[in-house]
């Protein structure tokens, strides 16, 4: 293996993001005499006659502040705005020390983009001159990338020749004349060359002339217009090749030979007969790693063909982003030691209206200066509002001490915030460790199963933290903590006039300021049902289920070693079922090394309170599936059988998502007293490729709605109870608890289905249960996408209404609109759980990442009061069960499935 410093790390440049950057150092040499009486002329900068470096005479009285222009130009033209360095005024040297970042990407540079530098000087208000320039290729006769520092010639006295045979080169490399042009005999005349520019032409392919121009008359270090430089040029290549570890390494010699050569590379520069600038390259990092830039542009021979008038042209600002120091000072006046005045502020009854219209805002949303002074100013007020605390903190400017100290004080002052609400303080937005602490704190008042709910939702939001921050914090807070036990006399009477409980609140509150990761791993130690879904969905191991998570680990792979065997087999399912049960027969003979017939008791992935010992062969089943769905009924340690789904080639994910969001919902409507009798099963995404589903004993509508046969049909033939005194048992040979199953089940999942967006939706993936409940199942398209044109916003069809009578559907619709008016007071639960899941890569909210918050909240429809909601749902669902569409899909699928 190689070492480290030998390997080469490289990226090409269609594949970096970054803007380019540049570092402009400083200028040494002589200006030429034609400069110095310009100088002397204009009364502004006179230059010693006997200086080697650029320096000011101290008593001068007019002052002039030089600054750099560079830009990227390619064939002649600009690719970018012009960059600008700070203006300073000099007393000696000149040196900037000022990285520059450039409006152009590593991306988008052509392979012979050219940059271009030059140096200003103010004269006067109204007068700019030019003292220089010079050019230099980004890209070296290799391809690769410029990196480090180089010392360019600068041209006095003209603009910058962007032109391919350029006049105003910074590095003068001679290559097209065999003979040897340098010589370390000064003043020896040196014979001309044509080749001077950096850029070949066999680099250019539309270049196929040969050039031709007038001969450069190149000597070695006298006063002409064209140095060499060639010892310069020779030492910085010495130690770059040196730095670069292209040398033998011997330390104690590195150390003398680099401190000879640096002072050595000084002292050329200063006693350069020409001016010279200094600027360096950055170098590139990836995952620690120094990466050389190499220049390429996949499908370079594809021609794009603009239509005519095609103007999408994007123009850089580049004072964008920069602060606007007018609107700075004004935050900085109107917050600053207020805070004593502010506490009494009441608003007007419109002021009033404003701010609850900013706290209705949806999670996440941006706030206008406006809104920002607004309820800065009335922050007080507002702390008795416990969901205006994440607006507030969206208010601070979190750079400025002052302000910070201010939110942090009336944080632990405002009104106890919702566990719910609190979910919001940990996504990207609020770094602080503070905040995020509080955040965690709310989270502790949560029960175990609140928790495991947004587990998945809190597993994401680890991307945020901040480690560095919160270590950081976590010293200063031991500091505060050591100055406030030493402190003065009054401190200490202030803090025995506090009554008891004030006190132990603030211990309490300081004792529990944890991260969220703390928070983590303390409730996976408590709780091992919370530890082994913290695994599966963070795949790092802990080291209280380590031996149990990888005998679990080892039973997943071995699953997908079996069912791809299994998969590959040609045939119908009923081929591949007979392949299966023979492979788990084979017990300790089997190809994949494991024997299914009778292993150590594991916990079960799925639900880990379950342990199984076995596989029971005989009762195995491959469903009719692109994927190719396996049921396994395992056999626990407790003798009783428990069946599951395993998906292998199918990304859970998505449905794991939707299924969290469908138990969260059940929760919220039952702490309404209201159960809708939902079917929220279990689901386990082990890898992106395969994972767990929990079997529910169901029947797919397709099965149920045989031909002649309904619903109601179904349903009788599964009732086996006769009870006189049941009413609706007597009328429709129902029983009363599978009807009321059947009519809320209905009702709450076309509610579930609307809000969430779910598509795909056919008479497979709605199944009915013989207890009457109806569910859905299959969630491969959320958020308003489907793979079929015109569909509907949710699925109610003519056969699921067929059975009710017009009491029982009225019944159904107050379940709708009950449960959609008690979920829209909750919209803002759903939006901070699906903004913390923009990064996780989940297929259909990667895909418009931008939009998946708005897209839910507008399901919700916050715009309208409850009674305009109620009449928006109940259009929906009209013209749900009137449409044809689904009907006409449905007959293809079960065609398609038919050949199956």
């Amino acid at each position: 293996m190689l070492a480290a410093s030998e390997k080469f790390h490289f990226v090409f440049s269609h594949e970096l993001k970054d803007r380019i950057q540049i570092k402009i150092n400083s200028v040494d040499g002589e200006r030429t005499q034609q400069q110095q009486q310009q100088q002397q002329q204009s009364n502004n900068d006179t230059f010693f006659a006997n200086s080697s470096s650029f320096i000011r005479t101290l008593n001068d009285g007019k002052r002039s502040e030089p600054y750099v222009l560079c830009q990227v130009f390619s064939d002649g033209q600009s690719l970018c705005m012009p960059v600008q360095s700070s203006f300073k005024s000099f007393t000696e040297k000149w040196s900037w020390n000022e990285w520059l970042t450039l409006p152009l990407r590593y991306c988008d540079l052509p392979r012979h983009a050219i940059l271009a530098l030059s140096i200003h000087e103010m004269i006067s208000p109204t007068e700019i001159r030019i003292i220089g320039s010079t050019i230099i290729a980004l890209f070296d006769n290799d391809g690769t990338f410029r990196q480090g520092i180089y010392d360019l010639k600068l041209w006095p006295n003209v603009p910058p020749d962007v032109k391919f045979n350029s006049s105003t080169p910074g590095k003068i490399d001679a290559v097209s004349n065999n003979e040897q042009i340098l010589s370390n005999n000064t003043n020896q005349k040196i014979k001309s060359i044509a080749s001077a520019p950096v850029i070949k032409t066999s680099n250019l392919q539309y270049n196929r002339k040969q050039i031709t121009s007038k001969p450069l008359n190149i000597t070695w270090n006298d006063d002409s217009a064209y140095p060499m430089l060639d010892e310069l040029s020779r030492i910085a290549k010495v130690i770059k090749t040196q730095c670069d570890g292209h040398t033998i390494n011997q330390e104690w010699l590195d150390q003398l030979v680099l401190a000879k050569t640096r002072t050595c590379l000084d002292k050329e520069r200063s006693n350069s007969k020409s001016m010279l600038l200094m600027i360096e390259f950055a170098r590139t990092m990836i995952n620690d790693n120094e990466c050389i830039v190499l220049y390429f542009e996949p499908k370079c021979d594809d021609v794009l063909n603009y239509p005519i008038g095609y103007t999408d042209l994007a123009v850089y600002d580049p004072e964008l982003d920069l602060e606007n120091i007018v609107e700075s000072k004004h935050l900085k006046l109107s917050r600053s030691a207020r805070k004593a005045l502010d506490k009494d502020l009441k608003p007007t009854p419109q002021e009033r209206d404003a701010l609850m219209r900013i706290v209705a805002y949806a999670p996440g949303q941006f706030l206008s200066p406006q809104d920002q002074s607004l309820v800065w100013k009335y922050r007080f007020f507002l702390s008795q509002h416990k969901k205006a605390l994440a607006k507030f903190l969206q208010c601070v400017q979190w750079e400025t001490e002052e302000q910070v100290k201010q939110a942090l004080d009336l944080l632990h002052q405002w009104v106890t915030m919702d566990t719910e609400d609190a979910l919001e303080l940990l996504g990207p937005t609020y770094n602080h460790p503070k905040v995020r602490s509080y955040a965690v704190s709310r989270l502790r008042q949560a029960p175990d199963e609140d928790l495991l709910l947004y587990l998945l939702q809190l597993v994401q939001a680890l991307r945020y933290e901040r480690f560095d921050i919160n270590n950081t914090s976590m010293v200063d807070s031991v500091g505060e903590e050591q100055n406030s036990s030493n402190g003065t006399y009054e401190n200490f009477a202030n803090a025995v006039g506090q009554s008891d409980s004030t006190c132990s609140d603030q211990t309490k509150l300081s004792t529990s300021e944890v991260d969220l990761a703390t928070f983590l791993i303390q409730r996976a130690c408590e709780k091992p049902t919370i530890a082994n879904y913290l695994f599966w969905f963070t795949n790092e191991q802990t080291q209280q289920v380590r031996l149990s998570i990888e005998a679990q680990k080892k039973f997943v792979d071995k699953l997908v070693e079996l069912t791809n065997i299994v998969k590959r087999v040609q045939g119908p399912a009923k081929v591949k079922e007979e392949k299966l049960r023979s492979l788990l027969l084979a017990g300790d003979d089997s190809p994949v090394k494991f024997n299914f017939l009778n292993f150590d008791p594991i916990p079960l992935p799925l639900d880990p309170e379950i342990r199984i010992r076995r596989i029971i062969p005989d009762k195995i089943k491959i469903f009719k599936s692109a994927k190719l769905p396996f049921l396994f009924v395992c056999e626990t340690v407790d003798g009783e059988e428990y069946p599951i789904i395993f998906k292998n080639g199918d990304d859970l994910r998505q449905d794991q998502l939707i299924l969290q969001i469908i138990m969260l919902i059940d929760r919220i409507l039952r702490k309404e007293n209201i159960d809708l009798k939902l079917t929220p099963y279990k689901v386990l995404s082990t890898s992106l490729k395969y994972g767990f589903v929990q079997f529910i004993d169901s029947q797919p509508l397709r099965n149920v709605l045989e031909p002649k046969r309904t619903i109601r049909q179904y349903l009788q033939s599964k009732t086996t109870v006769t009870n006189s005194e049941d009413t609706t048992l007597n009328e429709t040979g129902i029983p009363h608890e599978v009807m009321d199953a059947y009519v809320k089940s209905c009702a709450g999942y076309c509610v579930v289905t609307y809000l969430l967006g779910v598509g795909d939706r056919h008479l497979d993936n709605l199944l009915l249960r013989d207890s009457g409940q109806l569910f859905h199942i299959d969630f491969g398209f959320i958020m308003g996408r489907d793979p079929k044109p015109l569909p509907q916003a949710m699925r109610v069809s003519k056969d699921m209404m067929e059975m009710l009578d017009d009491q029982r559907f009225l019944d159904f619709l107050r379940h709708c609109f009950t449960a959609f008016i008690i979920l829209r007071k909750h919209a803002n639960v759903f939006a901070n759980l699906f903004s913390l899941m923009l990064d996780a890569n989940i297929p259909d909210i990667a895909l418009e990442r931008d939009k998946t918050v708005k897209k839910l909240l507008d399901k919700f429809r916050l715009d309208l009061d409850d009674e305009n909601a109620i009449s928006y749902l109940k259009n929906l669902i009209d013209s749900s069960i009137s449409a044809i569409v689904p009907q006409v899909y449905d007959y293809f699928h079960n065609l398609l499935l038919a050949f199956r």
